[in-house]
């Protein structure tokens, strides 16, 4: 189905009064912004389902696997922090970082201490504000920074690909996702 840029945006200026309207919805989407490894959205896909629902003080947005954001993409991303949601952005471009274990790990410590397997993760680069919340071979790879209302979780290692081989630690993760 063809959506053109008028329904798009008509879609998206409605968003914001549906948001306030009383009423039980999914706590958690997730939404293709770019995503380019289908096996991260559907691995996440996999998840929502189970996620509990609330009355939208907690909204999670998940956007996978993403290389690049368009501006439409960026001002989505900004409109969802302004209203108090947290995003989850999966960041795949970048420098790897270098593998120095034999058991290739990203430990994670917030919002739970878990240790997830992984091989090839992207470095982030910390800015101001941003805390560190996953590392692998002592080079960060997973940042939040409090955004307007919201909070933007950045990671530069996927973790929709975990869910599809049923680790029960990214499930733990994700579950304590606030």
């Amino acid at each position: 189905m063809r959506v053109s840029r008028r329904m798009f945006l008509g879609a998206a200026g409605v968003v914001p009064v549906l948001a306030k309207v009383d009423r039980l919805r999914p706590r958690c989407v997730v939404l293709d912004l770019g995503c380019v490894l289908p096996e991260s959205f559907a691995g996440f896909k996999t998840q929502v389902g189970d996620l509990p629902y609330g009355d939208g003080d907690g909204d999670v947005v998940i956007v996978p696997a993403v290389r690049t954001l368009t501006e439409v993409g960026q001002d989505m991303i900004d409109g969802w922090l302004e209203h108090g949601a947290t995003v989850l952005l999966e960041y795949v471009a970048g420098a790897r970082v270098e593998q120095r274990d034999y058991f290739p790990y990203v430990e994670y410590v917030w919002p739970v201490r878990v240790k997830i397997r992984e091989f090839e993760p992207v470095e982030l680069t910390p800015g101001p504000g941003d805390e560190i919340i996953a590392t692998f071979s002592g080079q960060p790879v997973g940042l939040r920074r409090r955004t307007g209302d919201g909070v933007l979780i950045t990671l530069g290692s996927p973790l929709g690909p975990v869910f599809l081989a049923g680790d029960p630690d990214a499930r733990r993760w994700l579950n304590e996702l606030k």
